[in-house]
């Protein structure tokens, strides 16, 4: 992973623009969170980061493509998402879930001993780079300190951990259809995406084998070949 003392002008309107949409108007102290912003720029193959490990920042996907990858109890891994362009990723352990400690460690959820299992641990995922990646990083204290006084700052975290919510909802529902839906789907909604990952990378991100989402893409193209309008013969 190569870093950057500090992180470019271009780079750095974008991020504003980004939160400050998500803040729904200006952040306060713009200038302090600057300065606390990091470039880094990862090659294919490097691990932003890792499961399991203590890191306490925020990252902002720049350009480029990553594989958030799991660890199965079987010990397999198998990839969940693939943050690109745009997306804000975080370990558990950057989002200040102190709050969510209190409330389960004085058993105050009904489900207190499920979450504490889940706090307890640090970066539920390992983040690697498929493509030549740039990555804004900053330290969740810096935001933690900037929510603490001022309230366009604490706006934006809701929305992220609201956006959070929500693309998990998502997902729910994505789980619940077969993987040749979910690759239907991909083709119409993501089709870019498709195209940048590897068959493999693909084929565990539906759960099947390579050799099931080969049969899967064979069919589908069969369908949508057999789906085109027949051409006319031509006018002599």
């Amino acid at each position: 992973m190569i870093t950057e003392n500090a992180a470019s002008a271009h780079a750095m309107r974008s991020l504003r623009l980004l939160l400050e949409a998500y803040a729904s108007g200006e952040l306060p102290q713009w200038d302090l969170f600057a300065s606390n912003v990091r470039l880094f720029r990862l090659d294919p193959g490097a691990t932003l980061f890792s499961a399991g490990e203590v890191h306490p920042y925020l990252y902002f996907v720049q350009s480029g493509l990553f594989k958030a990858q799991l660890r199965l109890p079987d010990g397999r891994l198998t990839t969940v998402f693939f943050p690109e362009e745009g997306d804000v990723v975080a370990p558990l352990s950057a989002m200040g879930a102190e709050g969510i400690r209190r409330v389960v460690s004085r058993g105050l959820h009904p489900r207190s001993e499920t979450l504490r299992s889940a706090i307890d641990q640090q970066s539920l995922h390992t983040l690697v780079a498929i493509e030549s990646s740039f990555v804004l990083r900053v330290s969740f204290r810096v935001v933690e300190h900037l929510t603490a006084q001022h309230l366009q700052w604490s706006r934006l975290l809701g929305m992220l951990a609201l956006m959070h919510a929500t693309t998990l909802q998502v997902d729910i529902g994505w789980l619940r259809s077969t993987p040749e839906q979910r690759y239907r789907s991909l083709l119409a909604d993501q089709p870019g995406l498709v195209q940048r990952v590897t068959q493999r990378d693909l084929a565990s991100f539906l759960g099947v084998t390579d050799v099931a989402l080969s049969r899967i893409a064979k069919r589908v193209r069969a369908e949508d070949h057999a789906a085109e309008p027949a051409q006319s013969p031509a006018t002599p």
